[in-house]
């Protein structure tokens, strides 16, 4: 009797709806001054974009350019465009009217504002362990702060 191959296969995919296969996972952030709120994963076009968004050249000491992210800001621009895109709740970072009472411009403010900075650093690494980073992310960050 042949074994079962443990493997995936083309049969198993087509098999499954295009909606259970690129399904984005949910999950929630607590905010000390804010409570609960609901985040959805960001995919992999977002991910891009928020990454390139926080990139800029920097000279490299040769006369040369190289490119640097701006960690911070990658950070809190995960965070909103996981509240922003999560159906089950209404609030965004960039609502006018919040934005107006904070009295800040952007919704990059208004993260930098509400959060503490371990809040951000904590809610960042688990919009990306449900964006498919994992626990390697986690600890990465976490270093990260540790050692700055």
């Amino acid at each position: 009797m042949a074994e079962k191959s443990k493997f995936i296969n083309l049969e198993d995919i087509l098999t499954k709806e295009v909606e259970q296969l690129t399904a984005l996972k949910k999950g929630e952030i607590d905010v000390e001054k804010l409570g609960t709120i609901p985040v959805t994963a960001i995919d992999n076009s977002e991910y891009k974009q928020i990454k390139k968004d926080c990139m800029k050249m920097v000279p490299n000491g040769t006369g040369g350019m190289v490119p640097e992210i701006d960690d911070d800001k990658m950070m809190i621009r995960v965070i909103t465009a996981a509240v922003d895109k999560d159906e089950r709740s209404d609030f965004s970072f960039a609502n006018k009217k919040l934005l107006d009472h904070l009295g800040v411009v952007t919704a990059d403010e208004a993260v930098a504002k509400l959060f503490s900075p371990g809040e951000i650093l904590y809610a960042s690494a688990d919009i990306q362990e449900i964006s498919g980073f994992g626990k390697k992310a986690k600890k990465a960050q976490e270093e990260e702060v540790k050692n700055s």
